[in-house]
């Protein structure tokens, strides 16, 4: 996958995640749970903003972003380095996969 495609598609999880979590706040009101418990659904929607939060801090900061450009947090509200550092090293393990096969292929 190259660097622009990982991007892309990133950009396009990121979406569904925020989709989600808009779908899973108005599932809060009593009305419409079907059945599952407030904390549930609570818990659903902690779930998918941290996993928002940490992709998108990685992205940012993959195409090139510092830190402060990207987000400001109080200090009880930081984020956990361990979580970007591993989506980011996720994703050059992913580019670097790509240029392997790319260059064994062309031999």
């Amino acid at each position: 996958m190259t660097r622009k495609q990982l991007l892309r598609k990133v950009k396009e999880e990121q979406k569904v995640i925020a989709r989600e979590i808009k779908q899973l706040k108005a599932s809060r009101k009593q009305g419409k749970r079907n059945g599952r418990q407030l904390w549930n659904i609570e818990s659903d929607i902690w779930r998918r903003k941290f996993t928002y939060r940490h992709t998108h801090i990685a992205y940012c900061e993959f195409r090139g972003r510092s830190r402060h450009e990207i987000e400001c947090p109080r200090e009880d509200n930081l984020p956990v380095q361990g979580k970007i550092d591993a989506i980011k090293n996720e994703w050059t393990e992913q580019i670097e996969e790509n240029v392997c096969v790319s260059a064994a292929g062309s031999n």
